[in-house]
């Protein structure tokens, strides 16, 4: 069962993993690079968004139930102008048989009509509630999401099906080296444990996907994190391929997120290149109007 009540003692001992951290050197820790900054509200959008799937079900999912009550009205009136007895027409009502278009039956029009104004009002609430929503969040993101460098963590969550999910440890790009290699290790030994991973699998832990270095190691150890996941659709090679995420506080003060955090996986860097080419693109396009 999963529990919404943080533990009152943490497991593993973290405190005794932190101070650890400290003497220790293994493992060794190593930024992958330069911390990435998006370079406008627009790539933040297609980072949240990098297979078009939030777009489909923003706007063309309810553009598509829009155009087939259409279609469907446009046959009905095709056949009441050209066609208006039904004569030719053999349709089934209430188990009989008659010589009749389905325009000949208003109950079929009123149907129709409520099917296309139901369609509308939801494109509607789309387009002038729901996706100026989702603007605000990506400018959200981008003025406030912190570049944290993800690294795959000692502890492999189950997938219900047999086999097993990376988790990752992140580290806040703002730590000095030092600082930022001993939140990795104490993190690391922290995951180790197999107390711990016992209760991220089935304790009190169970669900948390993130956890604060703060809130093992206290306010000397904040700027790491766990997450047991990342934003995204792929294998585990694809998962394990990123190496950035962007962590923010949440837009909406009541929204916990996942730990009171909101993570956007930063793309890879193949990726990167043609997201940044296209919205190029579009740009010049658009000033060359």
């Amino acid at each position: 069962m999963h529990s919404d009540t943080p533990p009152t003692v943490w497991p593993g001992d973290p405190s005794t993993r932190w101070a650890q951290a400290a003497a220790s050197r293994l493992p060794a820790f190593v930024r992958p690079g330069r911390a990435p900054r998006p370079e406008s509200v627009d790539e933040v959008a297609r980072w949240e968004d990098p297979n078009g799937f939030d777009r489909i079900e923003l706007y063309y999912a309810p553009i598509f139930w829009v155009c087939l009550p259409v279609a469907a009205l446009g046959v009905l009136i095709h056949g009441a102008i050209t066609n208006p007895t039904g004569i030719g027409w053999v349709v089934t009502v209430f188990g009989e048989s008659v010589q009749a278009g389905l325009w000949s039956y208003w109950i079929v029009w009123v149907g129709i009509i409520i099917w296309l104004l139901g369609a509308v009002a939801v494109l509607a609430f789309r387009i002038w509630l729901v996706a100026p929503d989702v603007r605000k969040d990506a400018e959200w993101i981008y003025a406030h999401g912190v570049a944290h460098s993800i690294h795959p963590s000692p502890y492999e969550a189950t997938d219900g099906e047999g086999g097993t999910w990376p988790t990752f440890v992140a580290i806040d790009h703002r730590l000095p080296e030092e600082d930022a290699a001993r939140v990795f290790r104490a993190l690391e030994a922290w995951l180790s444990q197999s107390d711990v991973q016992g209760e991220l699998e089935f304790g009190s832990l169970q669900g948390r996907s993130l956890i604060t270095s703060a809130e093992l190691f206290g306010p000397p150890g904040a700027g790491g994190l766990y997450l047991g996941s990342i934003p995204g659709f792929g294998s585990v090679g694809d998962f394990l391929e990123h190496e950035w995420v962007l962590v923010s506080d949440p837009r909406d003060p009541d929204d916990d997120g996942a730990g009171g955090k909101h993570v956007t996986t930063v793309p890879t860097e193949p990726e990167l290149r043609k997201i940044r080419a296209r919205l190029r693109r579009r740009a010049e396009h658009r000033s060359a109007r």
